[in-house]
């Protein structure tokens, strides 16, 4: 069962590693929907975020700083969720329903990356000494019925 985490670490890291990459790629693209979302600064809020996304993932799926990681992500994924995917400010009911979509994807991965942000990032990670990372506020790996 010791698998399932970094298997986890890895379908979990490998859409912000792929997205925080296309943010280079896609530059002028990105910053055009940032610009239209009304983003501050929306070439650097693309330059950054592109950044925070790759530096996070990889982070999380090599267990190294996952916490720190995992924090840039969850943060990247609530902003961009009321800042660039406000469904209720869209009239077309197709597109709020799309907006709305990527708003509840958004925050539901924030959740699973505050979960990483608690637990930390489990065996089979490249930290240093080999120590599993301690919870914040007594959070570990293991049972919930062992606390």
């Amino acid at each position: 069962m010791g698998v399932l985490v970094p298997l986890a670490r890895l379908l979990f890291s490998a859409i912000f590693i792929t997205s925080g990459l296309n943010h280079f790629i896609q530059l002028d693209a990105l910053t055009t929907v940032a610009q239209n979302a009304g983003v501050p600064e929306p070439r650097w809020a693309v330059l950054v975020s592109g950044a925070a996304l790759v530096l996070g993932g990889l982070s999380v799926l090599l267990g190294v700083l996952a916490r720190l990681g995992a924090a840039a992500i969850a943060i990247f994924l609530v902003t961009a969720a009321f800042m660039v995917h406000r469904f209720w400010l869209v009239a077309d009911p197709v597109q709020a329903q799309d907006q709305l979509i990527h708003f509840m994807k958004n925050l539901s991965m924030a959740g699973g990356a505050l979960f990483i942000v608690y637990f930390g990032s489990g065996p089979f990670s490249l930290r240093r000494g080999g120590r599993q990372e301690s919870g914040l506020g007594g959070g570990r790996l293991g049972s919930p019925l062992r606390h």
